[in-house]
This record gives C-alpha cells, sequence and structure tokens, in this order.
C-alpha cells in the first residue's frame, strides 16, 4: 500500500477509534491484513481508499458523517466499502496486543486479556519438511486435517495403510495457543477476514492444524433424524442415515462426549430465559470435558489447556504413530492427473519468509478434505470439470443481539457454547432457528456491534462485561455458490425465505434473553434500535417485528455472521447433480475422493462437526479405512514414509 493510501486509512481509523486505541500498532496490523488480502480484494480496497482520499482530509465529524452516508447508502457497494472498513479497524482497535503490552482498550471495558493459567502441557505432533524436487511416497495422501481430513487421515491409518496429510494452515499446539485474538489472523481461513463477495456474511472458518475442530465451540450434534431422512430423498441415498450411525456411535464414544457440568453466565440467560417461558432448552454434547474451566471461554482462539478433542489431538497422532507424515503450512497446489487416475498431488510448502518449497506426494488415494470453500478450488485447478462443483453452498446465516443486564456477564469466562434452545426451530418443515449464545472478547464484539459514532461505540463497548450474546443460527434452504478461480469469490446472498427465519429468531432471542434476565437488547443494525425490558410485550414484539421486516436483509444493513460452511461438492447418485458418488469418489475418476463439509447435499440445521466426522469416516470406510483402532505399533521415522517413489 503506498503511502497517500496508508495516510487515508490512518486518518478513518483514527476516525473510527477510541481514543485510547493504538493507532500506530493499529495500522501495523491492518497494513499487513490488506496486503494479504488476494489480489482482486486488494484492487477493490485501494479503489475505496481513493474514493475516500479528498473526504477524509476534512474535519473529524464530517468524516464521521461520510461514513455515516457510507453506513446507510441505498447503493450496496458503498454499504459494502463501510462494512470492510469499519470491521477491520475496529476488531484491530480492540484486538491488537502482543505479550508485554496489552491492549489499553482493555482496562477502560475491563477485559483481563491472555489468562495465567494457559499452557498446558501437550504431546506435540512431529511435523514434517519437504524439499524441493522430492517426490514422496504414501498409499494415501489427504488434502486437509480438519474435521474431515483428520477422521479420514486417522481411518486410513488405522487400517495400515501409509498416510501423508498436507495441511496449508499453520501448526499449534496448547502451549503456542496465546490466547489473543489478533492471533486470529494465524489460525482462520483469510487472517479471519473471510466473507461472502459483498461483506453481507462474515464467515468464520478454521485454517490451521486441525482445521475448525481447533478453533471452533465444542458443539456436537447427530443430525438430526427429520433433516438425515430429508438428505436420503436429496441425494437418493436411502440408506445415508443408517450407515451414518455406527459412525456417530463411535465418534461420540472416542470424543467422549458429555454436556458441561455448569453452564457459564451467558449460556445460564438462554437456559433461564426458556423455563421462564416453559419452552425447550437443553444442554448440548460438546467434545471436551465436562469440568472446562473459566479458561475454555478462549478456545475459539485454541484451546491452552489440551482439553478439546480436536481432530490435532484425537485423530492425527493416529497418523504420526503407524510412520505417516503430516506437512503444515503445504498448499496442495493441483492433483496431478493421467486419464482417470490421480497420480500425485504437487505441493508447495512455506517452510521461511523466503524459504518456498515443491514437490510431489505420489500416492494410490487422494483425499480431497479442504473444506467447502477450498475443496472446489483444488478440483478445478486439477481440471475436474462437472456442473455440480462449487454449487450449492450453504453457511448457516447467523444474527444476533446485544443483551445487557444488570449483573456481570463475562461472556468471555467458561465453557463457549453449552446450551442451545429449538423452542422457534422448524418454523417450515425442517427450516427455522437454533437459538445459541456465542462467546465475546473485544475485537469481535468492536466488529460487531454498530458504529455511529467513537464516543457511542466505545459506551457501547464499555457494557461488554454485563452483556450477553444470543445468537440464531438458521438452517439455509437457499443455497450460493463460490467461484472457481483464485479469488474463489464466495456469492452468498441472505434469501427472503432464510431472512424470514433470521428475522423470528431475533425476535424469538429477545424473548429468551429478556425471560432470562435483560434490562435492555440491541441489535446490531447499522442504526441500531434497542429495547427496554418494561416495553416487552406482545404489542411491542409485534412492532419490532414489522420494523425488522421494512428494514429487510439487504446486505451490510445488519451483519450476518457464519461459522459453518457446507455443500460445493455435494453427494448424490446423480452424476449431474452431484459431485462425488455415493462412495465419495469423484465422478468420472478412480482414486479421488471426498471427505468433508462439501459433500453435504443440504444444510445440516446443527453444528456440523460431528456430521462431518461421521461422513467422513463412512466415506473412508467404503475406500479401504476404518475407525477401528489396531494394536499400537512402533512408529517409524518420517524419513521412511518420505521415500522418493518410483
Amino acid at each position: 500500500m503506498d503511502a497517500r493510501r496508508l495516510a487515508t486509512l490512518r486518518t478513518i481509523a483514527e476516525t473510527f477509534a477510541p481514543p485510547d486505541a493504538r493507532i500506530d500498532r493499529l495500522m501495523f496490523y491492518a497494513e499487513q491484513a490488506v496486503d494479504g488480502l488476494s489480489p482482486g480484494r486488494n484492487a477493490e480496497f485501494n479503489q475505496l481508499l481513493d474514493l475516500l482520499a479528498l473526504p477524509m482530509r476534512l474535519g473529524e465529524g464530517i468524516r464521521a458523517k461520510i461514513l455515516h452516508l457510507l453506513a446507510d447508502s441505498p447503493v450496496a457497494k458503498l454499504r459494502t466499502g463501510f462494512a470492510t472498513l469499519k470491521r477491520l479497524l475496529l476488531f484491530l482497535a480492540y484486538a491488537e496486543s502482543e505479550p508485554g503490552s496489552d491492549n489499553p482498550t482493555w482496562a477502560r471495558i475491563g477485559y483481563p486479556g491472555p489468562r495465567g493459567d494457559r499452557g498446558a502441557d501437550d504431546v506435540s505432533l512431529p511435523y514434517a519438511t519437504g524439499n524441493s524436487g522430492d517426490r514422496i511416497a504414501a498409499d494415501v495422501v489427504v488434502i486437509g486435517s480438519g474435521a474431515g481430513g483428520g477422521v479420514a487421515a486417522s481411518s486410513f491409518a488405522r487400517a495400515g495403510k501409509s498416510v501423508v496429510v498436507l495441511e496449508a494452515g499453520l501448526a499449534f499446539d496448547a502451549r503456542s495457543m496465546g490466547q489473543r485474538e489478533i492471533g486470529m489472523r494465524d489460525t482462520y481461513l483469510d487472517s479471519g477476514l473471510t466473507a461472502s463477495d459483498d461483506l453481507g456474511v462474515a464467515i468464520l472458518a478454521g485454517a490451521t492444524v486441525g482445521g475448525g475442530t481447533t478453533v471452533n465451540w465444542c458443539t456436537s450434534f447427530r443430525l438430526p433424524d427429520r433433516i438425515a431422512s430429508e438428505w436420503a430423498s436429496e441425494a437418493d441415498l436411502p440408506n445415508l442415515p443408517g450407515e451414518l450411525a455406527p459412525h456417530y456411535a463411535h465418534l461420540e464414544k472416542e470424543l467422549r462426549l458429555a454436556p458441561v457440568a455448569k453452564h457459564n453466565a451467558n449460556n445460564a440467560v438462554l437456559i433461564d430465559g426458556a423455563k421462564a417461558l416453559g419452552v425447550h432448552a437443553d444442554a448440548q454434547p460438546r467434545n471436551a470435558p465436562p469440568d472446562c474451566g473459566d479458561g475454555c471461554g478462549y478456545c475459539g482462539m485454541g484451546c491452552a489447556y489440551a482439553k478439546k478433542r480436536s481432530t490435532a489431538r484425537a485423530f492425527l497422532p493416529d497418523v504420526a504413530a503407524t510412520g505417516g507424515a503430516i506437512y503444515a503450512r503445504a498448499r496442495a497446489v493441483k492433483i496431478n492427473i493421467e486419464g482417470t487416475r490421480a497420480k500425485s498431488v504437487s505441493v508447495e510448502q512455506t517452510v521461511g519468509p523466503n524459504d518456498v518449497r515443491q514437490f510431489e506426494v505420489a500416492a494410490n488415494l487422494v483425499v480431497v478434505a479442504g473444506g467447502s470453500l477450498r475443496s472446489p478450488g483444488i478440483l478445478a485447478r486439477s481440471g475436474v470439470s462437472c456442473p455440480a462443483l462449487g454449487q450449492r453452498l450453504f453457511v448457516h446465516p447467523v444474527s444476533a443481539i446485544f443483551p445487557e443486564f444488570d449483573r456481570e456477564i463475562d461472556a468471555f469466562i467458561g465453557p463457549m457454547q453449552s446450551a442451545y434452545s429449538d423452542a422457534y426451530n422448524y418454523r417450515s418443515g425442517n427450516y427455522g432457528v437454533k437459538i445459541e449464545v456465542a462467546p465475546v472478547h473485544p475485537g469481535l464484539a468492536a466488529n460487531a456491534i454498530p458504529w455511529e459514532s467513537r464516543e457511542k461505540h466505545a459506551a457501547a463497548m464499555n457494557a461488554l462485561r454485563r452483556s450477553a450474546v444470543v445468537i440464531a443460527l438458521a438452517r439455509d434452504r437457499d443455497p450460493g455458490y463460490i467461484e472457481l478461480d483464485n479469488e474463489a469469490q464466495i456469492r452468498y446472498h441472505v434469501s427472503p425465505f432464510d431472512g424470514e427465519n433470521l428475522l423470528e429468531g431475533i425476535l424469538g432471542a429477545m424473548d429468551l434473553a429478556f425471560a432470562g434476565g435483560a434490562v435492555r437488547i440491541s441489535t446490531l443494525h447499522n442504526k441500531p434500535i434497542f429495547v427496554e425490558r418494561a416495553q416487552w410485550n406482545k404489542a411491542r414484539r409485534d412492532e419490532l417485528g414489522e420494523q425488522l421486516r421494512k428494514i429487510g436483509i439487504a446486505s451490510n444493513r445488519q451483519i450476518f455472521f457464519s461459522a459453518h460452511q457446507m455443500g460445493t461438492c455435494s453427494l448424490g447418485s446423480d452424476a449431474n447433480m452431484s459431485v462425488v458418488d455415493p462412495t465419495g469418489k469423484v465422478w468420472g475418476y478412480d482414486n479421488i475422493i471426498v471427505a468433508d463439509a462439501s459433500l453435504f447435499p443440504m444444510a445440516s440445521g446443527v453444528n456440523p462437526m460431528l456430521t462431518i466426522m461421521a461422513m467422513a469416516g463412512r466415506v473412508a470406510e467404503q475406500h479401504g479405512g476404518t475407525l477401528e483402532r489396531r494394536e499400537p505399533q512402533a512408529p517409524e521415522a518420517t524419513e521412511a514414509v518420505a521415500e522418493a517413489a518410483n
């Protein structure tokens, strides 16, 4: 970024950020973030700065008014521009920190920062490093190490096969989890900046060893029976529910799923509210011990206590224990195909700032498990072409409210997500919203809270410790798609049908929050709506419903989130309507299979991790893998696996 654009960005940051923010540190990270954008997104960002260069030379009051005009513009691209700047700069204003130099805004809002009890002893996985020109041999190469890739890799390792895992992200263990939001740039896709093409949906997707299982909130649901039946019909696979059942049972045992022993204050809002209203709420199974403590509120940045049963802890050790190899920071460039057979995978591994090594992994079977946002691109770069590739992207769009209480909630303390309610679910057939809660730390809170002025935003942040975050997660009926070029733009817009469920979800979340003791609630619209508890009755609820519908769901009039991405390489029995056949094999190819969330033919309607694992286990089993453990064998040196193939 040139000096002129940097100066414009700095002025915008000074307009958005509170007076106690460290603008120099904010700008350091902002410049890195912008420089790390894809070429297309970088060009769009620079165009936005050029557009604002002259107006941002004016006084602060006028600058703020100009930014408001962008936020409320009838022109969608201008609202997108506002969202781009606001989310990036306010996140950094409250999230930037480093060891020995905590963010000064934290003292004002009462946020303690990283805990002193983090950094549990953990067994580190052995990671391999390639050399340029190597041709490494394996029975199976797995692209990706998340819920799907980790389980698939383990399944083949347990079956006695030599396995190589390629993970594009960085590797961390419990000792290296710093409990700082700024660290999300190293553990989330696109440094945490992933979004739909118009920024209407902010997307969180894990991009580290263990993928989403390293940074997710531990919720571990089976696919509901009614939705499993719908999947079976959609994909024309009548036996699918029965085939998944034993995998669910095995995974539930191996992951030691259990509810928490005690809900934190954030989750208790939902439980207490549902009890007061006489509607459904329950504890959900989690892939972490029931006695997770206060520090588990930070596990969205990675578990610093070696308790979460991520694939890096529960499944990838099987690869290492059987002589396999795990490569971190190793991007699968393409699958090299001859005729209908994959021969090898071309890899670029970043070893250091100026050290990128190119090598190949030859294998009898290639498993694509890069996730719904990356698996289609890998296949497309490899020459795979079919009408359904990249299509039918589901994201479980999420709306949220910020209820404020007359007591401390401290939603960053304790198990992150341990309760849910289906009281407002299944409004239209199998579609509706699941009400849950979300942990909240300063950066993501600042990103989400509407900005009307730096003073009003700072005041809202001052209430962070007294605020809960209640979310409405919609099972989306109407999908988007992802582009198959290097930009991989996400084309997704919340449809009127799904939007109606989200708007009803906001009202339902308010019902529960007020019944759980909230004194006031704010929405996340650009012009937030505030509701006091004393006002909440049927007439006010109906009035608010009409107001929400009048505002509508146009992109960037309020922020929607997604932490679940599904579809894009869908499973099915019709080659014209799906990407892979009933066994998970890519149509038209002998030895390329898919084993991740991209297999989903429809949205799951529940947090998908356990179903991704079950689907991956099912696919691996049909191609020679097993989740049954073999007798432990002495690990062989990584070099034994990394011999050059003939």
